[in-house]
């Protein structure tokens, strides 16, 4: 077992109070207020975002086929708070996925949002749902976080020396990008196989605010990000 007091510096994000669906799409009654169609919400061009019908997309680029859109970030946001410096500066990060196998594409475009072309796809499948990035900031984690107080007679049969145990759960309230991995459905030795790797945890997505249940994660090797390169990233869904 790794130290579980070890630090991940993260980026960690959150969502606007708002989600936008199709505007072909009727209201469905499990709707909030907070439900909108996107032609009634503002969303500014390269504004960084999870899923939805609406792309800025660099020109010449096409939406890749099988795939839906699920999300593009633009970088000149995010990597004032990477501490590493691994992100690129500036350009868009654009993710296209198909989560129920595993697989995606990701296309870095280092160009400036005033340049980027405004185009809408409506479906009413996964990543239907639009939502806007809200807040950016730099933030920390550790292995301690992922274990809770044991409760019933087998979880402290089971526990560690602290008395805690491994939660399976824990992580998925978050979206960030770097930092430990998220997959309920793998055990602490799987988590600590990936996050102890020279894999990357480019980007995840989690149940505050974006997903209402489940984690949408891309990983990157270590040195794929360092020569921007993200043809070989891999693609997880996690949901119990």
């Amino acid at each position: 077992m790794k130290n579980l007091n070890q630090k991940f510096n993260i980026i960690s994000f959150t969502a606007d109070n708002k989600q936008y669906y199709p505007a072909s799409m009727k209201r469905q009654s499990w709707m909030s207020e907070t439900y909108v169609k996107y032609t009634d919400i503002e969303i500014p061009m390269g504004q960084s975002r999870y899923g939805g019908p609406v792309m800025d997309l660099p020109v010449g680029l096409d939406h890749p086929e099988g795939l839906r859109f699920a999300g593009q970030f633009d970088l000149a946001q995010f990597s004032p708070f990477d501490k590493k410096g691994l992100l690129p500066k500036t350009g868009q990060l654009i993710f296209f996925a198909d989560i129920l196998n595993d697989t995606g594409k990701v296309i870095y475009a280092d160009v400036p949002n005033s340049s980027l072309v405004r185009r809408i796809k409506e479906h009413e499948d996964n990543f239907f749902l639009g939502v806007l990035v809200d807040k950016i900031y730099a933030d920390e984690e550790s292995f301690a976080d992922r274990f809770r107080e044991a409760e019933d007679e087998w979880e402290q049969e089971h526990a560690n020396k602290d008395g805690k145990i491994w939660d399976s759960f824990a992580g998925s309230d978050q979206s960030k990008i770097f930092g430990i991995y998220t997959h309920c459905q793998y055990g602490q030795e799987e988590i600590e196989q990936i996050t102890f790797s020279d894999k990357l945890l480019l980007l995840q997505i989690g149940e505050n605010g974006f997903n209402d249940e489940g984690v949408f994660s891309v990983l990157i090797n270590r040195e794929d990000l360092i020569n921007r390169n993200f043809d070989n990233c891999e693609f997880a869904w996690g949901q119990s």
